[in-house]
């Protein structure tokens, strides 16, 4: 699959909020970015009415988010979600990447290991038109 550059600098920008909740916490909920015409990238503000919110309800609203803000001022959106992937001898953690463009959408899994000397390693990506 190709990526577009404004993809790969929002996914960039992703993994640096990513990589500071993995370390942090070992976890994170779905949370989401959004690029606007002039290629600034925001992360998307919530509120939170209980401490642990319901991951899809969180990704629910994102989703309703871009459909409604993709066009007018915002033009690249992504949200990100900790997945595990059943791999053939054991369950991987991975990270997947929707993003949501002007008339199209992708999901991006990016394969990740954390350390136990508190460092994350990134791995292989895959990725598929949704």
């Amino acid at each position: 699959m190709f990526l577009t550059e404004d993809e790969i600098v929002l996914i960039e920008s992703a993994k640096e909020y990513l990589t500071s909740f993995l370390l942090n916490y070992g976890e994170f909920h779905p949370f989401a970015m959004i690029m606007d015409k002039k290629k600034n990238i925001y992360p998307l503000e919530h509120k939170v009415e209980n401490e642990f919110p319901n991951p899809m309800s969180l990704i629910n609203l994102y989703e309703q988010t871009f459909y409604n803000e993709i066009k007018n001022e915002y033009i690249l959106g992504v949200i990100c979600i900790n997945v595990y992937i059943k791999d053939v001898k054991k369950k991987r953690t991975a990270i997947e990447f929707r993003i949501t463009g002007i008339n199209y959408k992708k999901k991006i899994i990016l394969f990740y290991n954390l350390k136990s000397d508190k460092s994350v390693i990134f791995q292989e990506i895959i990725g598929y038109n949704a």
